[in-house]
């Protein structure tokens, strides 16, 4: 076994039984949804958590295999194969929901008379909280089964239809793609920034109409989802599914708007150092210079050694994951870009495309964060309270990637790279909290024509995101390519998420106070932390919070994280001017 590659020997052995189990498995189900009431409600449970554990790992066998060749064709349809029967799961909880309502009333007095049941004590928790909202309806399946398929036309078009042509660097002629214009926007001329910047937006541009298209869909039907469950919005039911309220998005998007101006002050500093009179988007990806390549062995030693931190269960875990099978590290022809943790319950999947640099192990550590705290959960859990809110979902990789920054300012061998340290925590803060909290604000937007009636094209998406942009990033040259940049988002698509983005701001505001606590030894947080990540779904969503001591209904925690960011201002700014004279990169 390769162990730079994903085994899935606890999925399925081969194709052959994969194609077998859901032969077994579409039985299994259509017997079940045509027996319901021969069965009470504790076996009713039982039998439907087994089916969908079996449906669980049938996804993430078609999904994963297809991630490695997005081109290839078996694994789409064993997708689409599936997500029909998914479908039929998803039909046998509507008819136990429904048993459920009839027959509880009171939870903790029909728990006293039936105490088998406190196993499934949260999902009758859910089921009674959202009752209003709870329906039996076809059409919601239907609607259901094609978001993943949209997402996987999004994935296909960005991934492997995508050309995006190619740039003469230093007289030799560059293939761009997604993989490697990350790199090439940190090169130190300005032209070749430019040029790099010019030929991906404009392949954007050439499929802008059509991602235009998919998004108008997508969002045309996940607002008929909400409606048909009784809700005026989408974001009304993601915040209600997640039993969160409205005011901490309000919140949110109240003290970034109020702070807009240590985005200003981060963007001055930024030009300072990097001697531009004036930045662009093309150089927002500039830092000190700082090259280090890391092979993938040595970032997992860096990543392990900064959280020996977090005592030898979460460590025993960690190495658990890294020994071999869990990861797919490097890139291949068609494979899926970026990083992910696939969370399950069978085992943790974490997918890469690992390029031996250094900001690279931020990829490592953040993933194996998701993955420690799903084996975690699954430790302490059954699978019924496995799989927790989305809203706490980027707490244990936020919380990883602040631990493995303080390590590395701490061990900085220069001042160098010390500065550079600084500014990838300044350029990460910004993207989690400012930038995703731009995305919020034009989900929002959008979302907002479509439950009025009308439908998206691309001019009205492109518009629509330029405003807020320039809202954001007004102190950024204007440029008419910046208008396709809403594209490059797989979170505007990603399965059934909706209104994913401003998780991560949110995530990252927790995870500071967090990890500061852990590293100071303040407050007993790490034991506590620790605790947190057991929990999965087992307590409602802030209950889980509240026992780290983190309570959402005040403004306190937002302002924090603003502190937080304007302190890291101060310090940068004191590195900046100690700097004699300050560095300056050659323009063009």
């Amino acid at each position: 076994m390769d162990k730079f590659c994903w085994d899935f020997k606890e999925f399925f052995e081969s194709d052959m039984e994969f194609e077998k189990e859901l032969g077994s498995f579409t039985m299994t189900v259509e017997s079940l949804r045509d027996r319901i009431q021969d069965f009470t409600l504790y076996e009713l449970l039982e039998k439907y958590y087994v089916l969908a554990f079996r449906c669980e790992k049938l996804v993430s066998y078609a999904e994963l295999n297809s991630d490695l060749d997005m081109g290839e064709q078996k694994y789409i349809n064993y997708k689409n194969m599936i997500y029909a029967k998914k479908s039929l799961v998803d039909e046998i909880k509507d008819l136990i929901n429904e048993k459920i309502l009839l027959v509880v009333d009171e939870l903790d007095e029909y728990l006293k008379h039936n105490p088998e049941l406190r196993k499934y004590q949260m999902h009758l928790y859910e089921v009674l909280r959202l009752k209003q909202h709870n329906v039996n309806d076809l059409n919601v399946r239907n609607l259901t089964t094609l978001i993943p398929k949209i997402n996987g036309l999004y994935r296909t078009i960005q991934n492997v239809e995508l050309k995006y042509g190619e740039v003469v660097i230093n007289g030799e002629k560059v293939i761009i793609n997604a993989k490697n214009y990350g790199k090439y926007l940190t090169n130190p001329s300005k032209v070749v920034r430019k040029k790099v910047f010019d030929t991906f937006t404009g392949s954007l541009e050439r499929v802008n109409k059509s991602i235009s298209g998919l998004l108008d869909i997508r969002l045309k039907l996940c607002f008929n989802i909400a409606t048909l469950k009784g809700y005026n919005t989408v974001l009304e039911q993601v915040l209600s599914e997640d039993d969160l309220n409205m005011e901490i998005v309000d919140n949110l998007i109240k003290v970034v708007n109020d702070n807009l101006k240590l985005l200003s002050r981060y963007f001055s500093l930024k030009e300072q150092s990097q001697g531009l009179s004036k930045l662009n988007a093309y150089d927002l990806k500039l830092s000190t210079t700082f090259d280090k390549d890391l092979s993938f062995e040595e970032g997992v030693e860096i990543v392990k050694k900064s959280l020996l931190i977090m005592g030898d269960e979460y460590n025993e875990m960690l190495n658990s994951v890294l020994a071999g099978g869990c990861l797919d590290v490097y890139p291949k022809e068609n494979k899926a870009l970026g990083g992910y943790h696939w969370r399950n319950y069978t085992k943790p999947m974490i997918l890469m495309n690992y390029n031996e640099n250094f900001r690279d192990i931020y990829t490592i550590t953040h993933e194996l964060g998701h993955a420690v705290n799903g084996l975690m959960i699954k430790k302490n859990q059954g699978f019924q309270d496995f799989h927790f809110s989305v809203f706490l979902s980027e707490i244990a990789s936020k919380v990883n990637e602040n631990i493995l920054d303080n390590y590395l300012i701490n061990n900085a061998e220069t001042d160098l790279e010390k500065k550079y340290i600084l500014e990838q925590k300044l350029a990460n803060y910004v993207d989690s909290v400012f930038s995703q909290t731009l995305f919020l604000e034009l989900d929002r937007e959008l979302y907002k024509i479509i439950e009025a009636g009308k439908s998206l094209n691309s001019d009205i998406i492109n518009e629509t995101f330029c405003t807020l942009y320039k809202k954001y990033y007004n102190d950024i040259e204007d440029n008419e390519q910046l208008k396709y940049l809403w594209q490059t988002r797989l979170h505007m698509f990603y399965e059934q998420y909706r209104y994913y983005n401003f998780q991560y701001a949110t995530g990252l505001i927790i995870a500071l106070k967090l990890s500061n606590d852990i590293i100071n030894d303040k407050d007993n947080m790490l034991n506590k932390y620790l605790e947190f990540l057991t929990i999965g779904g087992s307590k409602p969503t802030l209950e889980s919070l509240k026992l780290t001591g983190i309570d959402f209904s005040s403004m306190e925690t937002f302002n924090d994280g603003m502190n937080y960011f304007s302190n890291l201002l101060d310090k940068y700014e004191e590195v900046l001017n100690k700097e004699k004279p300050v560095i300056k990169i050659k323009k063009g």
